[in-house]
C-alpha cells in the first residue's frame, strides 16, 4: 500500500498539469484536434468505457467467489451477492450507451439499447474472470476493500462528478462548433444553458456536460482496480506496477480520444481522471493504517 504513494501522486501531478494547461489552451487545442465525427475518438471512447468498467465486474466476480464460501455469515453472503449483482448491472448500464448514444456514433441511426449486444458479453466475462481470479486468494478480508473501492467510485461518479455537470453546465466543444456558443471555462457556469437550447433548437442537455469528463473517470477505474485488488494475495503484488501502468496509458489514450472526439476540454479529462485518482490516493492513506485488510496480518 505504502509503495503506491509514489505512483498515485505522480499521476494525480499530471492530472493537475492537465488541469492547469488546459485552462488556458482548452479552445485552443480543440479547434486544432477535436471532430464531432471522429471515428477514431469515439471508437476509442466507447472501447475504453467498455474496458473501464471491467474494474467492476471483476470485483463483482471476486464478491461471488466469496458469497460462495461458507466460511463467513449468511447476512455477509448475501451482501456479497447484492453487491455483485449491481457491479454487473453498473458495469452494463453505465457502458451500452457509449456506442450509440449522444456521445457515441448517434448519427448513424441506430438505437442506443442495441449497445447492450456490444457490452454485455464482455462485462459478463470480466466478472467470470474476477470469479476464477479471486475465488481461492488468502486475503479473507478482501471484500472490506471491494466495499471501500465501491464507496468511492460512487462518490466520484455520483456525488461529485454527476452533480458538478449538472451544475456547471459546461458546453462541450462540438455544439460549440456548430452553433457558435461562447466558450466557458470550466470554472464559469452556463446558466443560460436552457436559453441557448431553445434558440438553436438543441434537445438534449447532454450537450452542456462537458465539465468533468465522466469517460476519463471510468476508464481511472482500472487504475483503481491496480491500486487496491492486489491486497486480495500476495501473488499478485509482482504484477501491481505493470498493471498501474498500463491502466494509466489506457486513461491517456481515452481522454486523448475524449478531447478528439469534440466531446470534452483538456481541463474536463484532466479533472475527471484527478477527483478518482484522488479519492483512491486518501483511500489508500486510509487503509495502510487498517491491519485486517493486509494479507501479512
Amino acid at each position: 500500500m505504502k509503495k503506491m504513494r509514489i505512483p498515485l501522486l505522480i499521476v494525480l501531478g499530471v492530472g493537475i498539469i492537465g488541469i492547469v494547461l488546459g485552462s488556458f489552451f482548452d479552445l485552443q487545442i480543440s479547434k486544432a484536434i477535436a471532430n464531432s465525427h471522429s471515428g477514431l475518438g469515439i471508437t476509442l471512447s466507447a472501447i475504453g468505457e467498455t474496458i473501464g468498467f471491467f474494474g467492476v465486474a471483476l470485483m463483482g466476480g471476486g464478491l461471488v467467489a466469496f458469497g460462495l464460501k461458507k466460511d463467513y455469515h449468511i447476512v455477509l453472503r448475501i451482501l456479497f451477492f447484492l453487491l455483485a449483482a449491481a457491479c454487473l448491472v453498473v458495469s452494463i448500464m453505465y457502458t451500452k450507451g457509449a456506442w450509440f448514444g449522444v456521445n457515441g456514433f448517434s448519427w448513424v441511426g441506430v438505437k442506443e439499447n442495441v449497445g447492450f449486444a456490444i457490452v454485455i458479453v464482455p462485462e459478463v466475462a470480466a466478472m467470470v474472470g474476477g470469479y476464477f481470479l479471486f475465488r481461492n486468494v488468502s486475503n479473507k478480508n478482501m471484500w472490506i476493500v471491494w466495499v471501500c473501492v465501491i464507496a468511492i467510485l460512487v462518490i466520484g461518479l455520483l456525488g461529485i462528478i454527476s452533480p458538478l455537470k449538472g451544475v456547471m453546465r459546461r458546453p462541450r466543444f462540438r455544439i460549440i462548433n456548430e452553433y457558435g456558443i461562447t466558450f466557458h471555462n470550466w470554472w464559469e457556469p452556463c446558466k443560460n444553458y436552457k436559453d441557448i437550447m431553445k434558440v438553436h433548437g438543441i434537445t438534449d442537455t447532454d450537450h452542456f456536460k462537458s465539465y468533468p469528463s465522466g469517460h476519463s473517470a471510468e476508464i481511472s477505474i482500472l487504475i483503481v482496480a491496480a491500486t487496491f485488488y492486489p491486497l486480495a494475495d500476495k501473488k499478485f503484488e509482482k504484477y501491481q506496477l505493470p498493471a498501474f501502468l498500463i491502466a494509466c496509458g489506457l486513461a491517456a489514450i481515452v481522454m486523448f480520444a475524449r478531447i478528439l472526439a469534440a466531446a470534452h476540454f483538456l481541463s474536463d479529462v484532466s479533472w475527471g481522471m484527478s477527483i478518482i485518482i484522488l479519492l483512491s490516493f486518501i483511500l489508500n492513506e486510509v487503509l495502510i493504517h487498517v491491519k485486517a485488510v493486509h494479507v501479512e496480518e
